[in-house]
C-alpha cells in the first residue's frame, strides 16, 4: 500500500451535522465531478521516472486515472541515482534538500521518517597552493575581497544595457584591481565553489542578468545519509512503470498520443514529459509534428550545465573531522577545488570532489587511473606522499548519459527566465512538459522538478 501523508483535519466533531445538512448537494457536486472525469483523458503517459514523473503519476494516479510511466533506464529515479557498491550509499546526483523549511522534500522526508543530517558549507579548511592552511585572518580578509569583487560585477551587470556572461562582468572588475597571487587564485576558487559548482557551468556561458534566477526556501542543506533514492522509492510505490523503455517518437493530435520506444508502441489520450533539457537539445526524440517554433527557440537558449563527482573510499581517514568541507587553491587551474568530508555522514573514510563546467566536461574523457593521479596529487600536497592509495573509487560522467546529457538547466547569455515558461507550455490538451529546467521559482533543483510534475498533473486534470 502507498505511504500516506498525514492530513491535517479540516473540521471538528461538532461539525459534522452542519455538513450532513450538505449531503444532497455534496451528491450532486460528485455526479457532476464524476461527468467531467468521464469526458477528460482517462489515459495518460508520463514519460521518464525521475522525481517530476513520478511525482505526475501520482498525482494522477490519485485523481482516478490510468497512468504508465516510461522510462529509458533500467532504474528509477533519472538524476537522483544513489549507488551502493563501495559497501555504503553514495548519491551519484542530486544530493541535498536545498532550504527545508516547507520544502516539499523535507516534507516528504519527515513524513516517511527518512532521516536527514545537515551541511554546513561554512565549516570549511582551505588550503594554499602550497597545501598549507590558510589563516583564519588570510581567509576573512580574502574572502571579503572576493565578495566585494563579486557585488561590483553583479552591480555592472546590472546597469548594463545588454546581458553580459558572469565572467565578461569579472573581467570588467578585475581589470581595474591589484592582486595578490593569493587573492586571486581565492577569488578564483570562490566563483569555482559559488557559481561554477552551483550551476555546472563556466563563467563565460552564465548569463550575469539571470544568474540569481528563482526562489529559495529558507533553512539549511540536507542530505541523506542513506540515500536520496528513498524518497524515489516511496513515491514510486504502486505506480506503473516500464523500465528500458527508450522512447524514439513521440505522434500528437486532437485525438491523442502515441509514444514509439526502441521495443514497442503505447497510445493515450495525453503524455506528461519529464524529459531533461539535454535530451531535448539531442534530437534524439522525434515529435510529429515538429514542436512550435518558439518551444524550439526556448529550448536551444537553455543550456544544461554538468556537475560530476569523484569519489574515493580509503583504508583510514587522514585528514581532519572537524570540517566538512575542504578548499583548495590552485597556481594553475584548473584542478580540483572541492572536496566533501563524506565521513561526516557515512562514517566511512570517504571523500567526494565536486567539480563543473568544462573542467568536468574535460575529466570524463579521462580513465579512472589518470583522475585518480590527478586528485592524489593534490591532497598530497597537504598530507603527504604517504596517505593511503584509494581502495576504490567512482567517477560521474553525466554529460555521457544518453537520458540527461548534464546535470541540470541554467540561462546561458541571451536567455530569459521566460524561456522556462515556454518550455512548461502545454501543447494543447494533449503533451505537458514538466521537469526542473521547466520550473521558473526553482529551477536546477529537486524540489523544483518534484513541483513541476504536480504542477502538470494538476493542470491535465483541469483540461
Amino acid at each position: 500500500m502507498s505511504p500516506i501523508l498525514p492530513v491535517k483535519s479540516l473540521f471538528k466533531r461538532r461539525q459534522f451535522l452542519q455538513l450532513s445538512l450538505f449531503a444532497s448537494t455534496l451528491g450532486l457536486s460528485l455526479a457532476c465531478a464524476e461527468n467531467r472525469a468521464q469526458s477528460s483523458p482517462q489515459k495518460v503517459l508520463v514519460i521518464g521516472a525521475g522525481i517530476a514523473g513520478l511525482a505526475a503519476a501520482r498525482e494522477l494516479q490519485g485523481q482516478g486515472f490510468q497512468v504508465t510511466v516510461l522510462e529509458g533506464r533500467d532504474r528509477i529515479g533519472g538524476r537522483i541515482h544513489t549507488s551502493r557498491t563501495l559497501g555504503f550509499p553514495v548519491d551519484l546526483g542530486a544530493s541535498w534538500i536545498h532550504g527545508i523549511t516547507d520544502n516539499p522534500i523535507a516534507t516528504l522526508a519527515k513524513a516517511w521518517q527518512i532521516p536527514i543530517l545537515p551541511t554546513d558549507f561554512d565549516n570549511i579548511i582551505l588550503y594554499n597552493n602550497q597545501g598549507n592552511p590558510m589563516s583564519d585572518r588570510d581567509f576573512e580578509v580574502s574572502y571579503a575581497l572576493y565578495e566585494e569583487i563579486r557585488d561590483r560585477a553583479a552591480s555592472i551587470a546590472e546597469n548594463s544595457e545588454q546581458d553580459l556572461s558572469l565572467g565578461a562582468a569579472l573581467q570588467q572588475v578585475l581589470a581595474a584591481q591589484t592582486l595578490t597571487p593569493q587573492q586571486a587564485q581565492l577569488i578564483e576558487w570562490g566563483f569555482n565553489s559559488e557559481f561554477v559548482t552551483e550551476f555546472g557551468a563556466d563563467l563565460e556561458s552564465l548569463s550575469s542578468w539571470y544568474v540569481d534566477e528563482g526562489s529559495e526556501f529558507d533553512g539549511g542543506d540536507y542530505l541523506f545519509p542513506q540515500g536520496y533514492d528513498q524518497i524515489i522509492t516511496r513515491l514510486a510505490n504502486n505506480l506503473e512503470i516500464q523500465l528500458q523503455q527508450k522512447v524514439t517518437e513521440i505522434r500528437y493530435s486532437s485525438s491523442g498520443v502515441s509514444v514509439t520506444t526502441e521495443r514497442e508502441s503505447f497510445t493515450a489520450d495525453a503524455a506528461i514529459l519529464t524529459l531533461p533539457v539535454g535530451v531535448l537539445k539531442s534530437g534524439t526524440i522525434q515529435f510529429s509534428p515538429e514542436l512550435p517554433k518558439h518551444k524550439q527557440a526556448a529550448i536551444t537558449r537553455l543550456n544544461m550545465g554538468l556537475l560530476n563527482k569523484v569519489i574515493f573510499k580509503f583504508s583510514e581517514q587522514f585528514w581532519s573531522q572537524d570540517y566538512q568541507r575542504l578548499g583548495y587553491l590552485h597556481e594553475n587551474s584548473p584542478d580540483f577545488y572541492e572536496f566533501l568530508n563524506g565521513s561526516f555522514y557515512s562514517k566511512n573514510p570517504v571523500l567526494i570532489a565536486f567539480i563543473g563546467g568544462s573542467f568536468a566536461r574535460e575529466i570524463e574523457q579521462l580513465s579512472e587511473e589518470k583522475i585518480r593521479e590527478r586528485v592524489l596529487r593534490v591532497l598530497r600536497r597537504s598530507y603527504g606522499d604517504r596517505i593511503p592509495e584509494p581502495e576504490s573509487m567512482m567517477v560521474t560522467r553525466w554529460s555521457q548519459d544518453p537520458f540527461a546529457f548534464g546535470s541540470y538547466s541554467h540561462i546561458a547569455v541571451g536567455g530569459e527566465s521566460s524561456d522556462r515558461d515556454i518550455l512548461a507550455e502545454p501543447i494543447g490538451d494533449r503533451l505537458f512538459f514538466a521537469g526542473e529546467a521547466t520550473s521558473r521559482d526553482y529551477p536546477a533543483t529537486v524540489h523544483g522538478a518534484y513541483l513541476s510534475g504536480i504542477r502538470e498533473a494538476k493542470r491535465l486534470v483541469k483540461r
